[in-house]
């Protein structure tokens, strides 16, 4: 007997299939149950994302760049450098937040939709309800524990290969450090920024705001942005084999349209 969702030989008295758990002669969705193709919202998902972590790699070399036009404001005591690189930095910001917005939205929908998913598959064994699969992504301190626990329930239920689970392992993790560090570290940075004097009097002044790039405002960006850079792209892989996973096991549950007798099918 092959199973109806991996097509995997199994024997006819065994409870489900070895591979992805489906129970014995059930089909891959159930009939009456509501489902959601996720092939094009993955990959608005995946772009958005892919968008956001270069804005935030391109945030922290803008830092880098602004670091050593402080060290030229310093050598030729020019304030004008200072506020050049003080725009420059708050223009690329703005720019970052609007990918980063649109993938959390994106990631939101997409996230909800695979979760509901999964309750049309037989052998699927959810571990949280579908509105933790928004909810999550909203509340404060909790995402940083439930979305990984909600995706990577919905990769297990829907890709079967070892591989992915390291994948899993690896976005947790650097997504965890990057929820940390990414409230951290931009806090300790505002209240360094906060502390820098406004009067540029003489070298001493220049050399705090010089020390402030180089300790502060640098470390700040760049290391949420490599965290991020290794969540956005884990993720993103992620996405794509859920989405043609989910996609594949769905057009294998639907059944095909009735024929009117007298009718050819096509390619008859």
């Amino acid at each position: 007997m092959r199973c109806q969702t991996c097509h995997t030989e199994q024997a006819s008295t065994t409870v489900s299939c070895a591979v992805c758990r489906t129970p014995t002669g059930a089909p891959a969705v159930i009939p009456w149950a509501r489902t959601y193709s996720l092939s094009g919202v993955g990959r608005a998902t995946s772009n958005a994302l892919g968008l956001a972590v270069v804005a935030h790699l391109l945030l922290a070399a803008m830092m880098i760049v602004d670091s050593q036009l402080v060290e030229r404001a310093k050598r030729d005591l020019d304030p004008d450098a200072i506020d050049s690189a003080l725009f420059s930095t708050g223009l690329v910001g703005l720019l970052f937040v609007v990918p980063l917005t649109a993938a959390a939205v994106l990631m939101i929908v997409w996230c909800y939709l695979a979760r509901v998913n999964l309750d049309a598959f037989p052998g699927a064994v959810p571990t949280l309800h579908k509105g933790w699969a928004i909810a999550g992504w909203l509340v404060p301190f909790v995402y940083l524990v439930v979305p990984p626990r909600v995706v990577a329930n919905i990769v297990r239920e829907s890709v079967w290969t070892s591989k992915t689970q390291t994948l899993v392992r690896i976005w947790i993790g650097s997504w965890v450090v990057y929820g940390i560090a990414g409230v951290a570290l931009p806090i300790f940075d505002i209240w360094n920024f906060l502390a820098l004097p406004t009067d540029l009097d003489g070298p001493d002044d220049y050399q705090k705001h010089v020390d402030y790039y180089y300790f502060s405002a640098v470390p700040s960006t760049l290391v949420p942005a490599v965290l991020g850079a290794v969540a956005g792209v884990s993720l993103i892989k992620l996405i794509n084999q859920v989405s043609a996973a989910q996609d594949i096991r769905i057009g294998r549950g639907t059944p095909a349209a009735p024929v009117m007798p007298g009718l050819a099918t096509a390619g008859a």
